[in-house]
Formats: structure tokens, C-alpha cells, sequence
């Protein structure tokens, strides 16, 4: 039996991106991922990733960022961690 939430919730397919192994969130229009889970950061130059692109990496330490932003291209990706300021 399932629980009922009071939120939306994304499950995720499993996708295979450059050898990795991601869970992809959100895709868009082109197909592109939007948002992204998995214990490997992709790495750079893969394609499939919008620029922009979220991915949250499941596998860090305390007191690591777990969040990455693709500011490359949807054709060559470059994904680069968010800190706080």
C-alpha cells in the first residue's frame, strides 16, 4: 500500500549518460535533462544535459556541496558546484 503525500513526487528514470549511472528528475522540451540525481557527478563534455541543469550528488561528505550546475552547452556539458556565498 502507498502513502499519500501532501507533495509532488518525482521518482525518476534511470539513465545512462557518458558511462554513468543517473537518475533523471525533469527533462525538457528537446529532451534534454533539466534535473538530475546520481552518486557521480557527469563528466564534462557529455551531452544530454540543458545548459543549466541541476544535478544533486547523493554521495557527498558532511559539509559538501551536493548541488551542480551545467553552465556549458546541452552538446558539451561543464558542471560546476553552487556554494553558499
Amino acid at each position: 500500500m502507498s502513502e499519500i503525500f501532501d507533495a509532488i513526487q518525482l521518482g525518476g528514470v534511470p539513465d545512462l549518460k557518458g558511462g554513468q549511472r543517473i537518475k533523471t528528475l525533469i527533462y525538457d522540451d528537446l529532451g534534454d535533462i533539466l534535473l538530475a540525481t546520481g552518486t557521480t557527478v557527469p563528466t564534462n563534455a557529455g551531452v544530454g544535459f540543458a545548459k543549466g541543469c541541476l544535478f544533486i550528488d547523493t554521495n557527498v561528505t558532511t559539509g559538501t556541496t551536493g548541488l551542480y550546475c551545467n553552465k556549458g552547452t546541452r552538446l558539451s556539458c561543464e558542471f560546476t558546484a553552487i556554494t553558499q556565498g
